[in-house]
């Protein structure tokens, strides 16, 4: 296994009653950059299940896109995934 670390965003979600975006990021521990996305979605769904949105088949739908997987090379010592979402409101403008 390796560890990466996972940079993306969300648009169009419904969450507090109000279209909203989020940023998403974390540290996973997996094969490649796929598997890696795949997971940190899967650990954000447990604190934020609306993000499951993105999984309608209908559009227009709410999307989650990627800005960065990077496998985590060196010194830095990881014990447990993590995965961190902060809501922006400003993906109503």
């Amino acid at each position: 296994m390796k560890t990466w670390q996972v940079l993306g965003y969300g648009e169009g979600f419904l969450h507090a009653k109000r279209v909203l975006g989020f940023e998403l990021s974390g540290v996973v521990f997996a094969e490649d950059a796929n598997e890696a996305l795949e997971k940190a979605i899967a650990l954000a769904k447990r604190d934020w299940p609306e993000i499951s949105q993105a999984e309608k088949v209908e559009f227009p739908r709410p999307a989650i896109n990627v800005d960065e997987i990077v496998e985590v090379t060196g010194q830095l010592t990881v014990d447990e995934e993590r995965v961190e979402l902060i809501w922006d409101d400003q993906a109503d403008n």
